[in-house]
């Protein structure tokens, strides 16, 4: 573990924070080491990118050539993500080019140390010359340090879609008036959600924040085996890990490894916990549910402090064990991959 020297720290116990020059002395290998931890780390990028990123692959074979990351939005639409630990070249923006059409892409990030200019400006031409369907992201990833301290990434964006703070904003607003005109019940439950989410993020602050969903539920803190989530049905409230991989073996593999152990997993999380292999789907998840009454004030506030309670148990008991056997099993369900190309 590092430390701040106390000699390091301004009158108002500051420290200094700087840059590490070379993302190498972290990453030795693009494709061995800095892919994989991306993909295990997506919602650190997510949360600079102010999207919700869930990685559906690795490696992905797009013709003869192969995608780094292949992840989906939180609607659900294709994001691409190419990376590396070079300057920017011709080779990786035709690349990122081939992958958008094989792939359908939505979205398009580039993430590297190092943005020459002329690729800023490429990113910045393709924005300003395509609809709002498809958005390209330059990030440049970098390593901080505060004194001996442990280093840490950083993600900074040199090129984004045009007016994408406001249309991520514009979306959050148009995803409050469409809950709101719906019905009472779902900005009911929607302003509960936030209550929930902004309480359980001051005590664990991976649980992110995101803007209002339309309907009766929300999904945030992506992550490599699926995504947390919440919603209210019938009168009952859910807190669940959702998990989907995008890959229908890893999460009946993942869910199985878990089941399998649920009695030492609830006495974990406190509480008893729903199993549901939901075979009829995709996707399998792990949920604890309360019924609620959102037109009693009283039994409101007890099932949000249920649900703040509820969530930051499972998500301290559940996410890092979830996380680290969803990337033993995508190894395990991972297609051998050609020679990578350095260019098209």
């Amino acid at each position: 573990m590092g430390r701040v020297d106390m000699d390091e720290l301004d009158s108002k116990n500051l420290g200094r924070l700087r840059r590490i020059a070379d993302a190498r002395t972290v990453w030795t290998s693009e494709s061995g080491d800095f892919t994989p931890w991306l993909a295990e780390n997506i919602d650190v990028l997510a949360d600079a990118l102010e999207m919700t990123l869930t990685v559906v692959a690795t490696e992905v074979r797009i013709g003869d050539f192969r995608l780094d990351i292949h992840a989906k939005d939180g609607n659900d639409r294709s994001v691409v993500i190419e990376n590396q630990l070079e300057r920017t070249d011709h080779g990786h923006l035709g690349q990122c080019l081939v992958y958008a059409s094989g792939l359908d892409a939505s979205t398009v990030i580039w993430v590297a140390p190092n943005f020459r200019e002329e690729f800023r400006s490429a990113l910045d031409w393709l924005n300003e010359h395509t609809d709002s369907d498809l958005g390209f992201f330059g990030v440049e990833i970098g390593i901080v340090q505060i004194g001996h301290g442990p280093p840490a990434p950083v993600f900074d964006i040199v090129s984004r879609p045009n007016d994408w703070q406001k249309t991520v904003k514009t979306a959050g607003t148009a995803a409050e008036a469409r809950t709101a005109t719906a019905t009472p019940a779902n900005t009911a439950r929607q302003a509960l959600f936030h209550e929930v989410l902004t309480a359980a993020n001051t005590r664990q602050p991976a649980i992110s924040v995101p803007k209002p969903q339309k309907g009766n539920w929300i999904s945030f803190a992506g992550s490599p085996f699926g995504t947390w989530g919440m919603s209210i049905s019938d009168d009952r409230m859910r807190v669940e890990a959702y998990i989907d991989t995008y890959n229908a073996d890893i999460n009946n593999a993942l869910f199985d490894e878990f089941v399998a152990d649920a009695a030492s997993w609830q006495a974990h999380a406190g509480q008893e916990l729903s199993w549901e292999r939901l075979d009829d789907r995709r996707a399998s998840r792990i949920a604890a549910y309360r019924s609620v009454d959102l037109d009693d004030p009283a039994d409101r506030d007890a099932a949000r402090q249920w649900a703040i309670d509820t969530l930051v148990t499972m998500y301290n008991t559940l996410n890092t064990p979830l996380r680290a056997a969803a990337k033993v099993r995508r190894a395990e369900y991972a297609d051998p991959a050609p020679p990578r190309e350095s260019q098209i």
